[in-house]
């Protein structure tokens, strides 16, 4: 399992009993009054630190040096006379902090902690429990000892409040713990204090039940207690008086007319199409920022067809500014491949035209320097590189060539075997310092150097999100346990997806155990032949209504001793063709018995959905007693699941072949030799086109998904 605080992309993970801190200016509250707004992921005890000084782990309080004990012989001196929540005071051992726990007592909770003595907690309170299956936004607003708690937006949904009596002064630092269990935190922000401080709202029950009269009779009854009594004059004119101005508030609420503004951006919003959203981003740019939640939703529908509005409206794409169109590309739901994202862009730097000197393009290269960064060249395949340096663009853009040469040296140290860790800090949102006690934000230019090697998030897809080895996050789970609304059931056992070994189901091969939880001791894919060579292999069907773009496996091994070495993950749309996602050789990771071990999957093989994924050895195991043997105990993959609907499903070519005749089994059309590792040079890229085909005449024509192969890289 690993060790210590690590980040998944925008994910900041953090292990049981660690702390990490937000460091910087972007995280730092300032005067002792600031807003902290997250999203958070976990089964319990989610923990938000509030301190002078940052850098200790969560149960690490104690003061250091001389001043602890100090502090501690004057407590006892004083015989323990302070108590309760006053017993963090300033001649106390404990380091001065305020804690927040989210979902305490098993997810049943809200808990106020001052220097770790109890000073509130709120059993039930509304939406302060945790959900382990998805990410759920909070906020914690702080303001000189008054602690306020919501959910969703900042300053919505208040949950509980507490104030300090005696507020801690200077607090500057603000931390993330977890107690028992993994817990990951995402979009964090540090916002200016809430101001006024946000008050809970009255229950909906309870407004349901209080029509005007109740609220009228409210009022009246506090207005003449503070009269003096309850006069039945004063009642009877308070009365009139109270039920006149609601009946002539109701009246003005239900004649206000919106503005002609808000009526025309919602106009504008209902009529949006593939052919006019260019025209509505034109007009957004110049009423900025009168309509900027126009624009914003006007650039996430661009985004999500983008294909289309291209070839729809391609003059009113290629009168986008600059600004705008550099959102729409750096938009996490463009779906579409990094490729048609490069052809657009060059379709607007130069109206379709070939661009073979300065004079032909239509925007300088200002302009076309700050759309580049914006396309995510470490997803492309090698194919679709040579295709970019082929490009009339290459010879006149320097930045084009550094772009591209980035993603080829990036492919090049993964080959060279780069650690998971490493890959992780090429993408994270967040970059971990001081030993994983410390986290900062990147910078402008930090992000988006780091959201090119991140995938783009199709809308619709279910993200399943790897924490930690062993976690109830993968697509195993998901299905079976009907992405968290069933009690999970075995999903070989459910009909839910198939689980196949190049030897017959027997004791020793079990193909459900490779998914379920439970910790086989005995559980390998043996050797067959196949084209006159032995091959042995582990097949998972998701089934033909799934499909998963991964970018994280967890395999574990079982009890015996015959360690995996040389293997290759791969991935197939029908089972027949096979594509290399990640290739190990002589990987030493797998050291004992029982043992995890998880490895991310970069570039361009996190970008293509598969149905089917196959554990394929390349090689044999050495110093094994079975070095044909796949010995496996539980399998589980991560990343972006797409779910089709039943009239969308096409059945297989073979789908009429029995499961268990040789001609169903895709191992059959192995995509590389068994018996090793071919030799780079013998591995076709993916995509390539031969020598001499035309190129479309339109660069947007021939865009298509994503090549369903790529070359391997071999990662140790």
């Amino acid at each position: 399992m690993r060790a210590g605080v690590h980040t998944n992309c925008d994910v900041v993970v953090v292990p049981p009993m660690e702390a990490v801190w937000l460091t910087g200016p972007a995280f730092t509250l300032h005067g002792g009054r600031g807003c902290l707004s997250f999203e958070v992921k976990g089964d319990n005890d989610a923990t938000v630190l509030l301190k002078q000084q940052s850098g200790s782990r969560r149960w690490q309080h104690l003061a250091g040096g001389g001043a602890a004990a100090a502090a501690a012989g004057g407590a006892a001196g004083a015989g323990g006379a302070a108590a309760g929540g006053a017993a963090g005071g300033r001649n106390s051992p404990v380091e001065q902090n305020y804690t927040v726990i989210l979902g305490s007592h098993r997810n049943s909770c809200l808990k106020f902690e001052k220097d770790g003595e109890l000073c509130c907690m709120v059993p039930s309170a509304p939406g302060a429990r945790l959900s382990g299956s998805s990410f759920s936004a909070y906020w914690i607003n702080y303001n000189q000892g008054c602690i306020s708690v919501g959910r969703g937006a900042p300053g919505e949904n208040l949950c509980a409040s507490w104030t300090d009596p005696e507020p801690i002064e200077n607090i500057r630092y603000a931390g993330l713990s977890a107690w028992d269990k993994h817990v990951g935190f995402r979009n964090l922000r540090m916002l200016p204090v809430l101001q006024p401080p946000p008050r809970r709202p009255p229950p909906k029950q309870h407004r349901a039940a209080c029509g005007a009269d109740a609220d009228a009779s409210g009022w009246v009854s506090a207005v003449a207690g503070a009269l003096g009594g309850p006069a039945s004059a004063q009642r009877q004119g308070l009365a009139s008086h109270a039920a006149s101005s609601l009946q002539q508030e109701q009246q003005e609420q239900q004649s206000e007319v919106p503005s002609l503004l808000a009526a025309s951006v919602a106009a504008a919003l209902r009529a949006l199409c593939p052919a006019s959203v260019c025209d509505v981003l034109q007009v957004a740019d110049c009423l900025s920022p009168v309509v900027d939640e126009l624009r914003s939703q006007a650039v996430e529908y661009a985004a999500h067809r983008f294909l289309e509005v291209a070839r729809r409206d391609p003059a009113g794409f290629c009168a986008l500014s600059t600004t705008c169109l550099a959102d729409v590309l750096s938009c996490q739901h463009l779906d579409c491949p990094e490729k048609a994202v490069f052809d657009a862009a060059m379709l607007w730097s130069g109206y379709g035209a070939e661009l073979a000197d300065g004079a032909s393009a239509c925007h300088p290269m200002e302009d076309v320097d700050q759309l580049l960064p914006c396309i995510r060249f470490p997803l492309m395949s090698d194919a679709e590189l040579e295709a970019v340096r082929q490009h009339a663009m290459w010879q006149r853009s320097p930045l084009l060539q550094e772009l591209v040469q980035e993603a080829v040296d990036a492919r090049a140290e993964e080959g060279e075997g780069r650690s998971p860790r490493a890959q992780h800090a090429r993408r994270a949102a967040f970059s971990v310092l001081h030993g994983g006690r410390h986290v900062r934000p990147l910078t402008a230019s930090e992000r988006l150097a780091s959201s090119r090697f991140q995938m783009r998030r199709a809308p619709g897809c279910t993200e399943l999100l790897y924490m930690y080895d062993g976690d109830r996050n993968g697509v195993c789970w998901h299905l079976g346990s009907s992405g968290g609304s069933q009690p999970w059931v075995n999903p070989v056992l459910g009909g839910r997806l198939q689980v196949r070994a190049s030897s017959p189901a027997c004791r020793s091969t079990d193909p459900k155990a490779l998914v379920g939880h439970n910790f086989a001791r005995c559980n390998f894919a043996g050797p067959r032949l196949e084209n006159g060579q032995l091959s042995s292999w582990w097949v998972l069907d998701l089934g033909p209504r799934h499909s998963l773009i991964c970018n994280y496996y967890t395999l574990r091994h079982d009890a015996s001793t015959d360690f995996l070495r040389s293997w290759v993950l791969q991935g197939s749309s029908d089972g027949a063709s096979w594509a290399d996602l990640r290739r190990h050789l002589r990987n030493p990771t797998i050291r004992m018995p029982g043992q995890y071990a998880s490895w991310p999957v970069a570039g361009h093989a996190a970008a293509v959905p598969y149905r089917y994924f196959r554990l394929l050895l390349v090689g044999p195991n050495p110093e094994a007693a079975n070095p044909r043997h796949i010995c496996l105990s539980f399998w589980e993959l991560y990343g972006y699941l797409y779910e089709c609907n039943e009239e969308e499903v096409q059945p297989p070519a073979a789908a009429s072949v029995p499961a268990g005749s040789p001609a169903a089994s895709p191992q059959l059309v192995p995509a590389s030799s068994p018996a090793g590792p071919p030799a780079p040079e013998q591995q076709p890229a993916a995509g390539s086109t031969p020598a001499g085909t035309p190129a479309a005449a339109h660069p947007l024509a021939a865009a298509a998904p994503p090549a369903a192969s790529h070359q391997a890289v071999c990662l140790p």
